[in-house]
This record gives structure tokens, C-alpha cells and sequence, in this order.
């Protein structure tokens, strides 16, 4: 009796760690459909916010590759209701990879602007992730619109969940002869402690990073760990688990 019961329940374990297995490849498979599905057909949603002149507009042109010529890139202020901004492939990632992307708009920074273009875009958008920008001038109103972001992440929270934050020192080009990154942030001290509690009181990941959206410096390796922690199934986690 005593063997024949160990070998239903050898069985029966079997069985179990059999369907598991086949639960979990289920489980990856959809995973890499959803993954594929937005990166290639409808496009990663994610939304710019920063005050005005921090460098949205140029962020979202070097991201679509529109900045030919440095020297001759000035853009205008962005108007109240913003820019339409469709789906584009973004050439982010190392060995000349890229995912498809969807910012919907680019929206100004003025106050006046804020409860009603940013919190419409993110309502209409309904981001996976949002870059907000700031960089190493008027300290004040950079403080102030973080602060709204924050409040309104928190104020909509009913709403789908972003994935991540990605805090933008942007405008390194300007600032990285006269002072470090370490040294801007220092004027952002309770914002940041702000992000950080906030992002594990609502499940997201944040990223803080310097860049120069003008030149490029250090762009493309804040983009790409921002989408590959925006997409559905990141490939960079997936990668430490395959090893």
C-alpha cells in the first residue's frame, strides 16, 4: 500500500509540475505577443511634461530624428492645446534597434497650461511612462510643476498605473563644465523624496539621468532603459533572467 501511494503521489506531483511548465510557457508566450504588439504595431505611450524651455519640443525631435543641424534647431514656444505628435519609430537602443513609440502631443509648460493640457494628455494618453523634464535654471517653477505631477499621479490613481518615472536633467551641454548633476539635484532634495515614496506607495519604477536633448549626450541610454522599462515585458530583466 505504502509504494503504491508513493507512486500515485509521484504521479499526481508530476502532473502538477508538468502543467505549471505548460502555464508558464502560456504565460511567456502572451507575454511576448502583448510586448510585440506594442512595440511594433501600436506603439509605446508615454507623455513629456517639464516648464517651458526645459527641452520637450527637442526631446521629442531628436527622438523622431528631426534635429539636422544644431546650430539651426530653434523652435517655437509651444502653443496652449499643444502639438499633435502621431506614432513613430524611435531609433533607441544599442545596435541600431528601435521600438514604435506613442507621445500623442507635445505640450507647453506655462502654469496656465498645466491643469488643463498636462492633465488632459495624461488622461487621454493613459502613459506607461512619463519623462519629466527639468534642468539647471528657475529652480522655483521646475519645483513647482514636479510637485504638480506628483499630486496628479496621486489624484488619479484610479487610472491605469504608470510603469516609470524618468526624472530628465536636461541641458548637460549648458551645466556639466560648472557643476555635476548631484549639485542641481540638491535644490530638488524633498521632491525627490517625494518620487521615491511615492513610486513605492504606487508600484512604479523611477530613473533620475542627465542628458543634453540638443546634443544627444547620454540621451540614448536614458531613453533606452526608460522604454525597455516602459514596455510590457523589458528585455533587459529578461536577459538576467535567461542568465
Amino acid at each position: 500500500m505504502g509504494t503504491t501511494a508513493q507512486n500515485v503521489g509521484r504521479a499526481v506531483s508530476g502532473v502538477f509540475k508538468t502543467l505549471s511548465q505548460i502555464t508558464r510557457g502560456l504565460a511567456n508566450a502572451l507575454d511576448t505577443a502583448v510586448d510585440f504588439a506594442y512595440v511594433r504595431v501600436f506603439g509605446l505611450p508615454f507623455i513629456v511634461l517639464g516648464y517651458r524651455g526645459t527641452g520637450k519640443t527637442t526631446l521629442l525631435a531628436r527622438l523622431r530624428d528631426q534635429i539636422a543641424d544644431i546650430e539651426e534647431f530653434d523652435p517655437d514656444p509651444t502653443a496652449a492645446g499643444g502639438d499633435p505628435v502621431p506614432a513613430f519609430r524611435a531609433p533607441v537602443g544599442a545596435n541600431g534597434g528601435s521600438v514604435r513609440v506613442k507621445p500623442r502631443r507635445d505640450v507647453g509648460g506655462e502654469y496656465s497650461m498645466w491643469e488643463t493640457d498636462w492633465l488632459t494628455l495624461y488622461r487621454e494618453a493613459k502613459p506607461r511612462g512619463i519623462i519629466y523634464l527639468i534642468d539647471h535654471t528657475n529652480v522655483f517653477q521646475h519645483k513647482d510643476g514636479l510637485n504638480y505631477v506628483l499630486q496628479m499621479l496621486d489624484e488619479e490613481r484610479a487610472q491605469k498605473p504608470i510603469k516609470v518615472f524618468l526624472l530628465l536633467v536636461n541641458k548637460s551641454d549648458l551645466w556639466q563644465d560648472e557643476m555635476t548633476m548631484d549639485e542641481i539635484l540638491e535644490d530638488y532634495r524633498n521632491e525627490v523624496r517625494r518620487l521615491k515614496s511615492q513610486a513605492e506607495r504606487l508600484r512604479y519604477d523611477y530613473m533620475i539621468r542627465e542628458s543634453s536633448a540638443l546634443t544627444g549626450d547620454s540621451l540614448n541610454t536614458a531613453l533606452t532603459d526608460f522604454f525597455d522599462a516602459v514596455r510590457p515585458r523589458s528585455q533587459q530583466k529578461r536577459a538576467e533572467g535567461d542568465a
